[in-house]
């Protein structure tokens, strides 16, 4: 596609993106998870959070439901095996007030299991390439996983269905969007970049009318206009500015911080990243592993509080 192309079909799409069709101006005028009932419900809870990418088919993962169940809110797999709705099961029996946010990839191909990610895996032909036809890829050179193309309509149809899949599974209160992200990596043009840019924020603002009343947050450097916030992982260097509230975001706005620990004794790292999030009003989580849910005891006298 030449420059003057790109500049057409990029209007044609910004002008999608901010159509009033789609329920767009600003957070405070789109009608979208505006009920008072989730906004107090969130305003009331402790603003921490856990990654429990748990399967409880490995013995080394099993019965952390109690330590999982501590939590108001937790991003779980979306997986349909029965080991893994019996170990959602179990947490809700504990906690009926958690509230899950279900995983699902956006911008790379996956092998995570569940109903939204094998919409993902019925796709071909939707990756990005250069011109000549490499197509880049990320991760260790023994799991190199390819990159989406946004652009594609045949992979925003399958994105909607994935999410809608997901969240059908399962009484999920909303999704956390890993990878939501346009990589440098994915294409050397920078215009090209822009315009899967755009086609990804249209098709973010399609999902969120198609689920007005869901939580939804991604896993990114960019402020998306129809998420509740983003994760900022282990980047608290840079929390400050990614942090800045965003009138695109639907209310309640809600970021997340994350920190990886060096080990479960690494109290420096931990403080750090706890005193952060309460400075920025962010929802805030630690681990070794996202496999290893972790409680700590400032998080009881946070709650006490």
């Amino acid at each position: 596609m030449d420059r003057r192309s790109f500049i057409e079909k990029s209007a044609s799409l910004m002008s999608l993106a901010l159509s009033p069709t789609l329920g767009w101006s600003d957070a405070n005028d789109m009608g979208w998870i505006t009920e008072s009932k989730l906004i107090n419900k969130i305003e009331k809870i402790p603003k921490i959070f856990c990654v429990a990418y748990v399967d409880p088919k490995i013995q080394k993962q099993r019965n952390q439901e109690p330590t999982v169940a501590k939590y108001p809110l937790a991003i779980v797999p979306q997986s349909m095996h029965k080991t893994s709705v019996a170990w959602r099961n179990k947490i809700k029996s504990i906690n009926p007030d958690i509230m899950f946010l279900a995983y699902q990839m956006v911008i790379e191909e996956t092998t995570v299991p569940g109903p939204g990610h094998d919409e993902f895996r019925k796709l071909s032909n939707v990756w990005s390439s250069y011109p000549g036809g490499y197509i880049p890829s990320v991760g260790p050179s023994n799991k190199k996983r390819r990159i989406f193309d946004p652009r594609l309509k045949s992979w925003q149809d399958a994105f909607i269905n994935a999410c809608r899949k997901t969240l059908l599974s399962y009484p999920y209160d909303g999704l956390f969007l890993d990878q939501c992200t346009i990589y440098v990596k994915a294409h050397p043009a920078p215009w090209v970049r822009k315009e899967m840019e755009i086609a990804l924020q249209s098709t973010i603002l399609k999902l969120r009318k198609e689920f007005p009343d869901k939580i939804i947050i991604g896993n990114s450097r960019y402020n998306w206009k129809g998420l509740n916030g983003e994760m900022t992982e282990n980047r608290l260097k840079d929390a400050d500015k990614e942090f800045i509230p965003f009138n695109g975001h639907v209310k309640p706005e809600m970021n997340l911080l994350m920190s990886y620990l060096r080990d479960k004794n690494d109290k420096k790292a931990f403080i750090e990243g706890f005193e952060a999030s309460k400075k920025l009003g962010a929802f805030y989580a630690a681990t070794v592993t996202a496999q290893e849910v972790l409680w700590f005891d400032e998080f009881d006298d946070l709650i006490q509080s």
